[in-house]
């Protein structure tokens, strides 16, 4: 659910709040409603993502309207790697799974992948990691799921295309949302989803 500010006359969407505590101005974690008698999370600090670790002459991240597209490909030396990464990290405790929603593009299902990772290196490549989990196999939007049981605190999650061959081979990834244990943290499709 989207957390609403009236800012003159029109509705906007805030990427952040704050309140004021003994005097010194503090982010909102979460915000709470009392609906039938029990308090529930109406509203959690709002995820962004943003370019990630970018190899390869022709690879790149670009924001389309309903995901972010990594494109790994490097045609004069082969190899390559394009991923994006959330702005801060997320807090994994007591998170047993971290889900990608994303379809995986390429000109071969092997020597390339879809890398899915939680790390506390925000800008590290396929290979640095606290968790991670792959597909080679392209694939129409689906989803993959990232076990983070063993993981404790707070994290960037990255998906990477990754190419690993010669120079006829390219990947991308196309991220469409996050989610922790069914709970939607990220959607690209949102306004302000990435910066």
């Amino acid at each position: 659910m989207a957390l609403g500010a009236k800012v003159g006359g029109t509705w906007k969407m805030p990427n952040r709040v704050s309140v004021k505590v003994s005097g010194t101005w503090r982010g909102v974690q979460q915000i709470y409603a009392r609906v039938g008698g029990v308090w529930r999370p109406i509203w959690s600090t709002v995820q962004t993502m943003r370019k990630g670790s970018v190899w390869g002459s022709n690879s790149y991240v670009a924001k389309q309207s309903d995901h972010v597209e990594c494109y790994a490909y490097n045609p004069s030396t082969g190899g390559g790697e394009a991923a994006v990464v959330t702005s801060t990290p997320v807090d994994l405790t007591n998170v047993t799974n971290v889900v990608f929603d994303f379809a995986l593009e390429g000109s071969s299902h092997i020597q390339s992948d879809g890398i899915f990772i939680a790390s506390t290196d925000q800008m590290g490549g396929g290979g640095t990691y606290n968790a991670r989990t792959y597909r080679g196999s392209l694939t129409t939007r689906t989803t993959i799921s990232l076990s983070v049981s063993s993981l404790s605190g707070s994290y960037y999650l990255r998906a990477h295309a990754s190419n690993n061959s010669g120079v006829s081979t390219w990947k991308c990834v196309r991220l469409y949302r996050i989610l922790l244990d069914n709970k939607e943290i990220w959607n690209a499709s949102v306004g302000g989803s990435y910066l």
